[in-house]
């Protein structure tokens, strides 16, 4: 696969409600960018040439001229508008309802129009290490597999407050399960989308959201948010995810997901007192 047949997709359309307010736009203190700004170049160096951006409306003009500027000429840019408001139609009432983002099966959904083909999707609130897309997209065949890098569960927690992971099971390192596990605290517990009460183990591989994907991935969220639409709550709490949707493909489809094992150390900005660690560690 080259990587320059490869889209870069960066979901950066939350809003930010533990951080305080828009965080994709937070420079690290004593780098001066951003750390979506960081992956973009991490990127580029790894061969990747076009870059979709799915933000939210009310940080458009903001990227257009604080961000886009400042990233390298040779990339194609594209921005995705997220809206609560795009549902298929006969679930437009459903949105009226809604206060914050879908959840990031519905945030790769709006970059559909602009990917051609195969896609690697991160999220703009973590930096994934120097090494992160050519790890990725290193000897990636076009024959159908998928991929994800995994970092162990400890080095991806911060002591600000609780976190969401992906937590995976594998069958060598191919992706077997992956489940969503919320407010995930220091001392590795955690609850399930369901309520449930779990423990975790620190070695555990964790999805920090940075998969290499096929086209086909757009077939199945168009399917699968319809029927998260169908749920009586789906509209007040409940979240389109991603990792769902690339799990029900490995159970009843057959797709085949390698796990990489990530080179570098992961680090994310969730809470504001996160970006003084982050900038400490990349200083260093």
């Amino acid at each position: 696969m080259e990587p320059s047949n490869v889209s870069l997709v960066i979901l950066a359309g939350g809003l930010g409600r533990r951080f305080g307010g828009n965080k994709q736009l937070a420079e690290v203190p004593g780098i001066g960018k951003t750390l979506l700004e960081l992956s973009i170049q991490d990127a580029f160096d790894a061969g990747i040439r076009h870059l979709v951006l799915v933000i939210n409306s009310t940080i458009k003009h903001a990227v257009e001229t604080q961000i886009l500027p400042r990233l390298n000429s040779k990339l194609t840019v594209e921005l995705a508008i997220q809206s609560i408001a795009d549902v298929p139609p006969h679930y437009a009432a459903k949105s009226l309802d809604r206060q914050k983002p879908w959840g990031t099966g519905h945030a790769l959904l709006a970059a559909k129009p602009y990917v051609k083909s195969h896609c690697v999707v991160i999220t703009a609130d973590d930096y994934y290490g120097k090494h992160a897309f050519s790890t990725l997209l290193g000897g990636w065949q076009d024959n159908g597999s998928w991929r994800l890098l995994g970092y162990p569960l400890a080095s991806t927690l911060t002591e600000q407050g609780g976190v969401n992971r992906g937590i995976c099971q594998l069958n060598g390192f191919l992706l077997n399960d992956i489940t969503e596990v919320l407010n995930i605290d220091a001392d590795l517990n955690g609850e399930t989308v369901s309520g449930d009460r779990v423990s975790l183990v620190p070695e555990a591989y964790a999805s920090m959201t940075i998969w290499a994907l096929g086209f086909d991935i757009f077939n199945q969220l168009e399917d699968g948010f319809i029927d998260f639409l169908k749920d009586d709550d789906s509209a007040i709490k409940g979240e389109f995810f991603l990792p769902d949707q690339i799990q029900y493909l490995i159970a009843n489809q057959g797709q085949i997901v390698e796990l990489l094992p990530a080179k570098d150390k992961w680090l994310g900005v969730t809470y504001s007192d996160d970006l003084d660690r982050v900038a400490t560690q990349l200083n260093e």
